[in-house]
């Protein structure tokens, strides 16, 4: 994949593209790759997608959840197969274009873009365009219709953040098309797993806008120098132990080693159950080994795939 961090010569000319945010790549950005790549085989060219740095409520000052990094993202276009991507500078010039202005000032005068192929929702353009139709009298203009998984209506970036929000990763896998994942670094914590059998690597979230599954005792992978590993994660306070601050604790089945400063990713597999508080010590870990016995089951059943 060839990715361009500004309007270059060397972006080919006559591409078939398509704009938008891609928050989390998901199956209906999947679609939308898939129909501009048929599209531009079709014509003899190759395709484009442009995609935002930063996030465009993010420049508006907005608060924002992401389901993936701008690493993360462009690493899922790769995956996908994308062969162009251009990664535009979101700045106040940007922002004020209406979609007309985008589509002609930007991808056909600049860009020398053929066609433009936008998802059944998808906006472009200054905020008073909304998702209605936009026209370019330089080149054709294409919506696609809904895109519809396992007769789903709702495959949008907020329903999933929505879904990991009430700790449904299962489902927000399968509207990914992938695992959800986070990526941290190994860091002390209360020190209180390895008394109990269950020593725990604490992960410090790398991005802290990155959407964090809902608390609870989840079924995970966890990769570490090149490795992977069956794992459980809770993601919580800790209320047994009186905890006073949300934290994300690793148990890796079959680990030993000292992971204190590495980095480390969870992909999240099945929630087990919600966050409880537990009367003793014992009852915990007694509760510990029976979301272990799930974690190992889980496998059991299913290969370790991303």
């Amino acid at each position: 994949m060839k990715v361009f961090y500004e309007i270059s010569p060397e972006i080919p000319k006559n591409c078939v593209a398509t704009v938008g945010v891609f928050d989390g790549v998901h199956t209906g950005h999947q679609y939308i790759i898939d129909q501009v790549k048929l599209m531009a085989e079709n014509s003899g060219f190759e395709e484009l997608v442009i995609t935002m740095n930063p996030h465009p409520a993010e420049f508006f000052g907005r608060k924002i959840s992401l389901l993936s990094t701008m690493d993360e993202k462009l690493a899922l276009f790769d995956r996908f197969g994308v062969r162009n991507l251009l990664v535009l500078n979101f700045n106040s010039e940007i922002a004020a274009l209406s979609g007309t202005r985008f589509i002609d000032d930007i991808l056909v005068s600049r860009l020398s873009v053929s066609r433009l192929l936008l998802g059944y929702n998808n906006s472009i353009g200054h905020k008073e365009n909304g998702v209605s139709e936009i026209f370019s009298g330089k080149i054709p203009v294409s919506r696609l219709d809904r895109f519809h998984l396992d007769y789903s209506d709702d495959i949008s970036s907020s329903s999933i953040r929505n879904l990991l929000a009430n700790g449904d990763v299962s489902t927000a896998n399968r509207f990914l098309g992938y695992k959800y994942s986070i990526t941290g670094k190994v860091v002390h914590g209360r020190g209180v797993g390895h008394t109990i059998g269950f020593p725990t690597a604490n992960i410090e979230i790398s991005d802290s806008r990155k959407v964090v599954p809902a608390n609870g005792v989840y079924v995970v992978l966890a990769s570490v120098d090149g490795k992977c590993y069956e794992s459980m994660l809770n993601i919580g306070y800790c209320p047994t132990f009186d905890g006073k601050s949300q934290s994300i604790e690793l148990h890796m089945l079959g680990c030993s080693a000292d992971l204190y400063g590495k980095e480390v990713k969870v992909s999240f597999c099945s929630r087990i159950r919600v966050e409880q508080k537990f009367n003793d010590v014992g009852s915990l870990v007694n509760q510990l080994n029976k979301d272990r016995a799930v974690v190992e089951e889980y496998f059991r059943k299913k290969p370790l795939t991303l």
